[in-house]
């Protein structure tokens, strides 16, 4: 009885040891979005999370023989995802997010903005116990506002997808599992 007793401890006790290391860490470096792809991602609890990115980049045009312009750009995408529904190495979340673009336009001091307000479900994959890759669909509203004054701003909506090209990832390496 005594032996019974000790491999029943024993086996809870390995198998306590094999669910904590199929946790992960709370802080993760990674995106989710290429648009913004220098970004973190942190559980605030078992069932909410913060992300954050952004990304930023510049093109040179011609203007002549021997003359070039330089315009920048810059993107920011914040989002809160929420568990839904959590098995052994998967993760899926509702994830309502914002995001913002700002692209300088060629011979005018304003920017074109678009504003982003997305509403998606997010699969996230753990491939080993602290890197995941990650894929959502959703809806998407968008408000653009052109740089040139004599031009309207337009807000228009779609569904919103990736395909494997445009996967997310995170590698998760702060605040304890």
């Amino acid at each position: 009885m005594k032996r019974l007793i000790a491999l029943v401890a024993l086996v809870l006790v390995v198998d306590a040891g094999v669910a904590a290391a199929q946790e992960h860490y709370k802080g993760a470096l990674g995106f989710h979005t290429s648009d913004a792809p220098l970004g973190v991602r942190w559980w605030l609890s078992n069932k909410f999370a913060f992300d954050a990115g952004v990304g930023f980049g510049s093109q040179e045009f011609s203007t002549g023989p021997s003359t070039t312009v330089s315009v920048s750009n810059f993107t920011v995408d914040l989002g809160l995802p929420i568990m839904l529904r959590s098995w052994d190495k998967v993760h899926f979340a509702v994830r309502p997010g914002i995001g913002y673009h700002s692209q300088e336009v060629f011979g005018t001091s304003n920017n074109d903005i678009t504003l982003t307000i997305a509403g998606e479900l997010e699969a996230e994959v753990f491939l080993a116990d602290n890197v995941s890759i990650s894929a959502s669909h959703g809806i998407a509203f968008q408000n653009f506002d052109p740089a040139d004054p004599t031009e309207s701003s337009t807000t228009d909506w779609g569904t919103t997808g990736a395909n494997f090209t445009s996967l997310g990832f995170h590698v998760y390496l702060f605040g304890g599992q």
